[in-house]
């Protein structure tokens, strides 16, 4: 986790260090940083999480009503999410008894984006529609232990599973490049010995700095 904010941090600088887009010109590539909170709670029981990403994107150099609205884009994310709590067990102990867990969900995505803008890019204030498949590539950290201190272990599974992400936001120049948030609803199914039958849906709000070339 450490090497994806030094890494996300490093782009950052380099990208804020080229030479500012003239709005007469006309970019084909975007790149953009970006950090902020993913919040699982509306479809399950992880808590809220940072998460951290990077999105590279090239428009298309053709008008469709507009001004190249369309832009094509891959996207990487990391985040945590995790889950504490309580349950009872009938075979613990001669009349039962209860235990504590503790998960955690390692998690890494590959996006594919079709983004249209609702204003030329690289000039003003835009808003946005974003939808395109998701990667979610898993790793599960179960960990669980008895009142009585017994330790019950720690249980590991990976998993990957493609989804779908959709959502929306805006971007205002500033600067070289463009001060952009979104919010995006993700998910897909998944199937898992630890967790059994659940799903990965999430809604992320981020916060970024965009450039054009």
């Amino acid at each position: 986790m450490r090497r994806i904010i030094f890494a996300l941090i490093t782009v950052g600088l380099l990208l804020a260090s080229s030479p500012a887009f003239a709005s007469g010109d006309h970019p084909s590539f975007a790149v953009g940083p970006h950090v902020g909170v993913t919040a699982p709670q509306p479809f399950g029981d992880l808590g809220s999480w940072p998460v951290f990403g990077l999105d590279i994107g090239y428009i298309l150099p053709f008008d469709v009503g507009m001004e190249r609205p369309i832009q094509l884009g891959l996207g990487v994310g990391y985040t945590a999410p995790g889950a504490t709590g309580e349950g009872e067990h009938p075979m613990l102990g001669e009349e039962g008894g209860t235990y504590e867990w503790a998960l955690q969900q390692r998690m890494l995505t590959l996006q594919l984006t079709t983004m249209w803008r609702f204003m030329p890019p690289g000039q003003g204030f835009s808003a946005h529609a974003i939808i395109g498949p998701r990667m979610y590539m898993m790793e599960t950290v179960l960990e669980a232990s008895g009142n009585d201190g017994a330790d019950f272990g720690e249980h590991r599974e990976t998993n990957s599973e493609w989804g779908l992400v959709f959502g929306g936001g805006a971007e205002f120049m500033l600067g070289p490049g463009a001060l952009f948030g979104t919010l995006l609803v993700g998910g897909s199914p998944l199937d898992q010995r630890i967790t059994g039958e659940a799903n990965t849906a999430a809604i992320n709000a981020d916060l970024g700095y965009r450039l054009f070339f």
